[in-house]
């Protein structure tokens, strides 16, 4: 029996996506870049945890669950290396001031060793990330003991990391490269795996503590407050390089900011745009930036300033953020209906239409009717 969505969920990941989106855009405040790199990716390990409670994956057969995994997460990652690489191959020709050889072959490494180019990185350590949390799940370990290997798992890629820069700067040389770099890409697994855990209990204690909805909001809010105090005493991180600065402010942070969403979204009504975004947000991950969507959107809009002899800074943002969610929508439909196998689908994925988008088709469609008879 095939799971029901769960909306508040969709909008998670639509406001996580959001916030990749703005942060890549390059026009935002420090504090802002301080406040988003915070929790925006570690939502999406977190909210992996929470679909791996509601689905009881732990109960799937493990080859069909890493099988199905792998469809989801490293057959778009190997096709849109290729893609990338692609582009850097063309911009070698058309641009070579831009890109020169050496800078492909650094994106091929990465490719190839795990460490992902650009937003890739991600694909890898999710997928990893579930298939321990799978076993670890799959043996029923008790909860003290899931505990200490959370802990050690967040302490982890600090000690890791100075160790595998120490052992790639020994040398120069392409086996030392690829090896260092898989490394930094396997070191990603144990924050993966903290986060899983977090959002796999997270849904679990949901379901237990049941308080009314304008407690949960206000819970929410707090949390968000306990976020955002965490994160700017914090300062700066980066998820993808590994930077966490104080490793308890982070981990604490992000889970603050998710649950606060998470107990507000709960009882907030179905946002249409938020959710698809959301629900395609895979989509949106691995179109926006590497695919020069996110320049293209950066030159129309300085184009269009030329045009605006006032209010250019406020035009700036609403032309560059409307060109990036135009074309954002319409290469989600492009990949649903026609790219699908780049996502690891069999077939065409058949999309939710907004109900106000069908109710009024059908009111046009009934005048249409009318006239003709």
């Amino acid at each position: 029996m095939k799971e029901k969505r769960l909306e508040y969920i969709d909008m998670l990941k639509g406001v996580g996506i959001i916030l990749v989106v703005i942060g890549h855009s390059t026009y935002v405040s420090e504090n802002v870049l301080t406040w988003l790199a915070s929790f925006h990716m570690p939502l999406f390990f977190l909210v992996s945890g929470m679909l791996f409670a509601y689905k009881h994956s732990q109960q799937e057969a493990f080859g069909s669950y890493v099988r199905k995994r792998f469809c989801g997460m490293m057959i778009p990652y190997f096709w849109f290396s290729l893609i990338y690489i692609g582009v850097d191959y063309y911009y070698l020709y058309a641009h070579p001031e831009v890109v020169n050889q050496a800078f492909i072959n650094t994106a091929v490494l990465q490719a190839l060793s795990f460490y992902g180019i650009s937003v890739l990185w991600f694909l890898p350590a999710v997928f990893m990330g579930e298939i321990c949390f799978y076993v670890l799940m799959k043996r029923q370990y008790p909860v003290w003991l899931l505990a200490v290997i959370g802990f050690l798992c967040a302490w982890a890629p600090v000690a890791g990391k100075n160790l595998i820069e120490r052992f790639m700067k020994m040398e120069e040389s392409i086996v030392l490269g690829w090896t260092g770099s898989l490394l930094l890409a396997l070191l990603r697994v144990f924050p993966a795996l903290v986060f899983l855990m977090a959002g796999y209990g997270l849904y679990r204690l949901s379901l237990r503590i049941r308080l009314k909805a304008y407690q949960e909001v206000l819970l929410g809010v707090l949390c968000l407050f306990l976020h955002a105090a965490a994160a700017f005493a914090n300062g700066r991180v980066d998820l993808h390089f590994l930077v966490f600065n104080h490793v308890a402010y982070f981990y604490l942070g992000a889970c603050s900011a998710v649950i606060g969403l998470t107990l507000i979204f709960r009882h907030v009504k179905r946002l249409w745009l938020l959710a698809f975004l959301g629900s395609n947000s895979l989509i949106v991950m691995l179109t926006h930036l590497d695919c020069q969507v996110m320049s293209t959107a950066i030159r129309f809009a300085a184009g269009m300033n030329q045009f605006i002899p006032r209010a250019k800074n406020i035009m700036f943002y609403v032309n560059l953020y409307g060109f990036l969610l135009i074309s954002e929508l319409v290469l989600i439909v492009v990949v649903n209906r026609i790219g699908f196998f780049l996502i690891g689908r069999k077939s065409p994925i058949k999309m939710e239409k907004p109900e106000a988008w069908v109710k009024i088709m059908k009111k046009l469609r009934l005048k249409k009717f009318k006239r003709i008879k």
